[in-house]
């Protein structure tokens, strides 16, 4: 089953990124997908730059965000659609939050329990829960970008049974230069997991750059060229079921 990921470009408007998105979601629907991803803060303009206020940035970008994926996502019908994340307010609070959608339908909300420290500082709380749902691609676990620098989360997000990982990610200015994927890749060698990272343009060389992984390899990643791109794979189930099943994953 093929799965695209919508390596994004971020605009210095959020109207900017949004018609991006609509135009990345549009292109990448016409290959026939089983689900699209897009990355972490896919809305927020200029590459997270500016991100010293939550309650701000909240209030500017994720009531268009999330309308903008119900949209989309009733357009595209049966396609699941991994929303990025938005930075959602709840209780007073705000939270990096992914969603999964499907015909307009919003199936599962996740917010990311390790904000990294400028988002902390900038005001985005904790969340606490790890998400993992049946789906008719298999079990999806859908965690953030910091989130596979805690080995306990991980660790319960595959106890949970997830086949799948969607990670949406976004490096900020100051994360190390990073070449390729050797966290991400022990994590599904270890666990017997697919793991969609989907990044932005921006963030590439900082560890942002966006891939397809099996336990086996990388089955797909985006070049360096500075532009929006949709990758996509094809997830062969059944190798990975044989797989898990040789590494006595449950």
């Amino acid at each position: 089953m093929k799965v695209s990921l919508l390596h994004m470009e971020i605009r210095t408007t959020l109207e900017e990124n949004l018609i991006a998105a609509r135009a990345a979601v549009q292109k990448a629907a016409k290959q026939d997908p089983v689900l699209i991803a897009l990355p972490e803060y896919f809305t927020v303009p200029n590459c997270m730059a500016d991100f010293k206020d939550a309650a701000k940035i909240s209030q500017e970008t994720a009531a268009k965000t999330i309308s903008f994926l119900q949209e989309i996502s009733r357009a595209i019908g049966d396609i699941y659609l991994l929303g990025g994340t938005v930075l959602e307010e709840d209780g007073g609070k705000y939270y990096n939050t992914s969603t999964l959608w499907r015909k307009g339908k919003l199936l599962a909300k996740y917010k990311k329990i390790n904000p990294i420290q400028a988002e902390v500082k900038a005001g985005v709380s904790k969340g606490s829960v790890p998400m993992v749902l049946d789906t008719d691609l298999g079990k999806l676990g859908m965690i953030v970008c910091a989130d596979t620098f805690d080995p306990d989360l991980v660790k319960r997000v595959a106890d949970m049974g997830a086949e799948i990982i969607t990670l949406p990610v976004a490096a900020m200015g100051t994360h190390p230069t990073v070449k390729g994927h050797p966290l991400t890749e022990g994590i599904a060698r270890d666990f017997g997991m697919f793991i969609l990272k989907v990044g932005n343009v921006c963030s590439s060389m900082r560890g942002g750059r966006s891939a397809i992984i099996a336990p086996w390899g990388i089955l797909g990643e985006v070049s360096d060229a500075p532009e929006d791109s949709v990758l996509s794979a094809d997830l062969d189930m059944q190798r990975l079921r044989e797989y898990r099943a040789k590494i006595s994953i449950a």
